[in-house]
């Protein structure tokens, strides 16, 4: 069964989402129901303006509520703190609940703004209202505001603390917490599943090289199966490309070699030291058809891997370069340096960063560290090294320190490249770091396995 689209199973992910949280919100409110009504009594208010109940009410210099005034309260209040009713103040507070009776014994609930005393027990209720109806200064009153007004005439003001809310507010953030915690988990699991054909798609692009094989995943939502054929055209068409251009390039710099043979047979003819400048000359420019041709070579074949023991290949190499009179060091290590290689490959390699260490510094040392899954063979000069602005880009073909092709440092900046190419076909690597305080280091790196 091919999976749904792209969009489809986006959309399907967001709306389950949506309602799975629409869900979760809903029952959380439901199984968390709003505090009850605040309900206070005369006997508090006025142990609150004692100094006592702090905690419930906020007590403060002020000038009385502008509400409209409480007559029953302001009398019972007057009756309870023992002064006369024109120092006393109070109205009701609009709170939710405040029409609802607090079980057995007296309570004043409000109906509008009609203030109804509720004498309730085991045998049943009796309301009243109006003149009849004054609280005692125990009954369970809905939350009001008063004043009282000292000796020194001044007013003092009362306000019950809310709360309910805060410890409401806290459940109700920890229960979205807890359910956010449990929504987060699936919809992860979901999004990471959505994830995967992405994630191959991009594994597979970062490891494409124009020789590989190796195409782009097919599979996943048609939207990435249709962004995989088309990155898999795009490469056929690249490899295509780069195949006749390295085709051509082969084909020129072969095709060079007859008319270079006819120069150098006409410049032998030459009298005198102009014979041997042009000589000099077209051995330079066979050198640098050669580097083309091994450039193309390494581009269009695959290495041929057989077990290569590199201390001896290097010993050797070492070994001619010495008998040249060149300044070539090697200090066999005797440890077992055996890699899958391409013997003839990787001593083009090496003789290619010979040939750029002893260009420019006249010296080279080469050295093998072995490691548990490499092998790096390491080759330091004393030359000026390279700036550290152009060592990431040193390795494109064609790229040179100089631009002055002079007869000293002659080339088509093809060594580095060469090499690199070399290194990669084999799984390794080229890395070039500057030495301290002077000299380069270039490190062939190549898998023992």
């Amino acid at each position: 069964m091919r999976p749904l689209p792209l969009l489809a199973q986006v959309a399907t992910l967001a709306l389950a989402t949506l309602v799975l949280a629409f869900a979760l919100c809903f029952g959380i409110v439901l199984a968390t129901p709003m505090p009850a009504p605040i309900r206070m009594s005369v006997r508090e208010a006025v142990a609150a303006f004692d100094g006592q109940h702090s905690a419930r009410f906020r007590v403060a210099p002020g000038d009385p509520p502008s509400c409209p005034r409480v007559a029953q309260v302001e009398a019972a209040l007057a009756q309870a703190a023992h002064v006369r009713p024109p120092r006393v103040r109070a109205c009701w507070l609009d709170t939710p609940g405040a029409g609802k009776a607090s079980g057995n014994g007296q309570s004043v609930i409000l109906i509008g703004e009609r203030a109804l005393l509720v004498d309730s027990d085991e045998r049943g209720f009796q309301m009243r209202y109006g003149a009849d109806a004054r609280p005692g200064p125990d009954t369970s009153l809905p939350a009001f505001s008063a004043a009282l007004r000292g000796q020194d005439g001044r007013w003092r003001t009362l306000t019950p603390v809310d709360q309910r809310l805060a410890g409401w507010r806290l459940r109700m953030i920890a229960a979205f917490a807890v359910a956010m915690a449990l929504l987060a988990l699936p919809v992860w699991f979901a999004a990471r599943q959505l994830s995967k054909p992405i994630q191959r798609l991009a594994r597979a692009a970062a490891a494409s090289e124009l020789d590989s094989g190796a195409g782009f995943p097919l599979d996943g939502p048609p939207e990435l199966r249709a962004v995989g054929e088309a990155m898999n055209a795009m490469h056929a068409r690249l490899a295509s490309h780069a195949r006749e251009r390295v085709q051509a390039f082969a084909a020129i710099a072969h095709d060079l070699r007859t008319p270079l043979t006819a120069l150098r047979i006409r410049a032998e003819l030459v009298p005198g030291n102009e014979r041997l400048r042009m000589i000099g000359d077209l051995d330079r420019m066979a050198a640098m058809i050669d580097q083309m041709l091994a450039y193309a070579r390494a581009q269009a074949q695959p290495a041929r891997l057989q077990a290569v023991n590199l201390e001896a290949l290097v010993e050797a190499i070492a070994a001619d370069r010495q008998s040249l009179g060149q300044e070539v060091a090697f200090v066999p290590g005797g440890a077992d340096a055996h890699v899958q290689a391409d013997a003839d490959a990787l001593h083009r390699a090496v003789d290619n960063l010979l040939d750029n260490a002893l260009r420019f510094a006249g010296n080279a040392r080469l050295a093998i560290e072995l490691r548990a899954d490499w092998a790096n063979l390491h080759i330091d000069d004393d030359g000026p090294g390279i700036p550290e602005a152009q060592l990431p880009g040193i390795t494109t073909p064609f790229r040179r320190l100089e631009d002055s092709r002079s007869r000293a440092t002659g080339g088509v900046g093809l060594g580095l490249a060469i090499a690199e190419r070399i290194a990669e076909a084999h799984g390794g690597m080229l890395v070039l770091a500057n030495r301290r305080p002077r000299g380069l280091r270039v490190t062939l790196r190549l898998p023992r396995h």
